[in-house]
């Protein structure tokens, strides 16, 4: 690694419109607050999402044309959440990969994505990437997690964040703790997010809590995973939703390891 992490040039890298500000919008507002640039990079426009589309048209068959307008809609939404942190509308990306079809596409060989995260990197040079974890349960953000680490490798630093699912404990890096003004900014950001509150909105506020884990790079277990491997981890995902087991269950404890301050240069211990 080149160079020690600092929030100076954040890239936020996130599977779904919502997952940047869910995980990391106590982060977004350190790095913007300070000065520091912020990129946020949206890998899907999370436009397979049937549920809410039915609860809210009131119709059972979804459409491509529907699925379109859905992600059109999650875009907003999402804009709208990273205005209230601080970022402004052109410091975000939409790839408009396929929801859902990320780890497929691993499993296929295809490698657009690596393509597409060295170009953000080469143009944005982060001095930190925070990145989806491979230990989350969510398929898409396990297989992202390999792709944002085979496009940057060991030049550039990186912090993985887990929102479904568990990390090894020995994985954590850093706890931020968010003040209370942080913690109401990042509720707000969440609720623009309507479209996902609809059926789930104790869930999603839930990760509105006083604080952020981050957890090190992940080079020594990223991975292409088998079509079992990924529908299991979607069971143990659908399971702790249904028992209500949000968010991390490591990050819950009131230990805290370094803490992550105002500055922009100030991250030294975040990996």
């Amino acid at each position: 690694m080149a160079d020690e992490p600092t929030l100076a040039r954040t890239l936020i890298v996130a599977p779904h419109p919502d997952d940047d500000v869910i995980a990391a919008g106590g982060l977004i507002q350190r790095a913007t607050d300070s000065g520091a640039a912020v990129r946020v990079v949206v890998v899907t426009d999370g436009e397979s999402n049937p549920w809410p589309q039915r609860y809210m048209h009131r119709k059972w068959f979804i459409s491509d044309d529907d699925r379109a307008a859905w992600g059109a809609m999650r875009r907003r939404e999402a804009l709208d959440a990273l205005l209230r942190l601080g970022v402004p509308e052109e410091a975000t990306s939409f790839l408009a990969f396929g929801d859902t079809h990320i780890a497929a596409m691993a499993r296929s060989g295809d490698r657009t994505l690596v393509t597409a995260f060295r170009a953000i990197i080469d143009q944005f040079h982060p001095t930190l990437i925070v990145s989806p974890s491979s230990f989350d349960l969510h398929a898409d953000h396990r297989a992202i997690a390999w792709y944002v680490h085979a496009a940057a490798g060991d030049e550039t630093p990186i912090a993985t964040y887990v929102i479904h699912g568990d990390t090894p404990e020995s994985r954590r890096a850093v706890r931020i703790e968010l003040t209370e003004r942080e913690q109401r900014r990042k509720r707000a950001a969440i609720e623009c997010h309507a479209s996902q509150l609809l059926l789930s909105r104790e869930r999603f506020l839930s990760y509105a809590r006083p604080f952020e884990c981050f957890y090190s790079a992940e080079h020594d277990v990223v991975g292409i995973e088998s079509w079992g491997t990924e529908k299991l981890c979607t069971l143990r995902h659908a399971l702790r939703v249904l028992f209500r087991r949000y968010g991390d269950g490591n990050a819950s404890g009131v230990e805290a390891a370094a803490d992550v301050h105002d500055s922009a240069r100030d991250v030294a211990g975040l990996l």
